[in-house]
């Protein structure tokens, strides 16, 4: 798997989380901002890597 150089972060108590396109629990126990950032950071993570097998 290629591993994408962009990161996907979330503020978390004031603190950045990385939200990892494959997802954890740490992202489910933060509820809907959570998932909502988990399926955005897929998302991304998806068409990087769709755009890279088409060159």
């Amino acid at each position: 798997m290629k591993e994408s150089n962009k990161k996907h972060t979330i503020t978390l108590d004031g603190k950045p989380f990385e939200v990892p396109p494959g997802g954890s629990l740490g992202i489910l126990a933060l509820g809907n901002i959570g998932v909502r950032a988990w399926k955005k950071a897929k998302k991304e993570w998806e068409k990087e890597n769709k755009d890279g097998e088409k060159k």
